[in-house]
């Protein structure tokens, strides 16, 4: 007990800095590691449901290969290492280095590593999203080449940027070489804007006519532009605040949900397969403009309106050895009649 009340006394604390320079600290704690903290905490929430997204892959597509099946382990493996060096931020500067407030004018390992975790995990992302675009556009390579050499651009700039940011130990030496982040974001942001806008068009390329597999397409378009748009507004975000305020670490604390938001848009085009096919049913809504998909047993009795889309989807396993009961339901229409005029007419003499 004496020990805390020693702790707690605002003269007994240590520190190298005078008081003036204490105080204006403390005012931008706020914009600095206190909007680290709350994105942290947010980041901590988006890896649970990164971890259950896995766990729901697992379990529903056994059969897939072993290519996409390592894709989601190298995601979640990245997700866990982002987790933890984001935590050990806030654990660094805020616990550690409580009575230290001069420690927080220097970067540690951890915050300078965030840059070039986030680059991996778009550059894994983005890859399986260039294979999806050349396998839907007829094996055309002109958007996988594009995002692929943006991506190759990406990660150089963040190699450059951790490395930029060793040398320069304090955060206000890196802020002359803060054109790098802007160059990393607009570069993700572009990316993000190619994938979606390139997914959107082969959809509608893909349009047959018939109206049950038109309402598909429609779906597949609304999920490829929501997961799209999201990562690109988190990371536009991102990039407006860097360039507003390079000064604070509000872009870096953004970035902390940004990353997240990239494996779980990919997890969720993956778990989104058997949902699409499985619920396509009537009045089952993907919560996005409302829009429905179609019985898919009712794909099989037209073999002409499936030839645009193939989905890959595992088939739901049939029940074996159970009785089946059918029911038949009858419905009879009854419809009123007037009788003609001119037999009233005649009733009427």
């Amino acid at each position: 007990m004496p020990l805390l009340m020693t702790l707690d006394s605002p003269a007994e604390v240590p520190s190298l800095l005078p008081a003036s320079i204490l105080s204006a600290m403390q005012a931008e704690l706020e914009n600095t590691f206190g909007a680290y903290l709350i994105c942290t905490c947010l980041g901590c929430i988006m890896f649970g449901l990164t971890t259950h997204q896995t766990y729901r892959y697992f379990r529903l597509y056994p059969t897939d290969t072993k290519g996409l099946k390592l894709l989601v382990m190298v995601i979640l493996l990245l997700d866990i290492t982002h987790t933890v060096t984001s935590i050990h931020v806030c654990h660094f500067y805020l616990v550690n280095n409580y009575f230290h407030p001069e420690r927080l004018l220097n970067g540690v390992w951890s915050i300078r590593l965030i840059i070039l975790e986030m680059g991996l995990l778009i550059l894994v992302c983005h890859s399986f999203f260039a294979r999806r675009l050349y396998l839907l556009g007829n094996r055309n390579l002109l958007p996988a080449v594009v995002i692929g050499i943006l991506l190759m651009a990406e990660m150089g700039w963040c190699i450059a940027a951790v490395l930029q940011s060793f040398i320069q130990v304090s955060f206000t030496n890196f802020q002359r070489f803060s054109w790098m982040v802007w160059t990393i974001l607009g570069i993700a942001v572009t990316v993000d804007l190619i994938a979606t806008g390139t997914l959107t068009y082969y959809l509608r390329r893909s349009r047959t006519g018939f109206k049950r597999t038109d309402s598909m397409v429609d779906v597949l378009m609304v999920y490829g532009i929501n997961t799209g748009l999201s990562t690109s507004v988190i990371t536009m975000t991102s990039l407006i605040c860097a360039i507003a305020k390079p000064a604070s670490l509000v872009y870096a604390a953004i970035l902390v949900v940004g990353t997240k938001m990239y494996a779980n848009s990919l997890l969720a085009v993956l778990n989104s397969r058997r949902s699409i096919v499985d619920k396509g049913m009537e009045g089952f809504e993907t919560g996005s403009f409302g829009l429905k998909v179609l019985d898919p047993r009712d794909l099989q009795r037209d073999t002409r309106e499936v030839h645009a889309i193939d989905f890959k989807t595992p088939a739901s396993p049939k029940p074996t050895g159970q009785k089946v009961i059918g029911v038949k339901v009858t419905t009879e229409t009854y419809v009123d009649v007037a009788p003609p005029e001119s037999s009233e007419r005649g009733e009427t003499n």
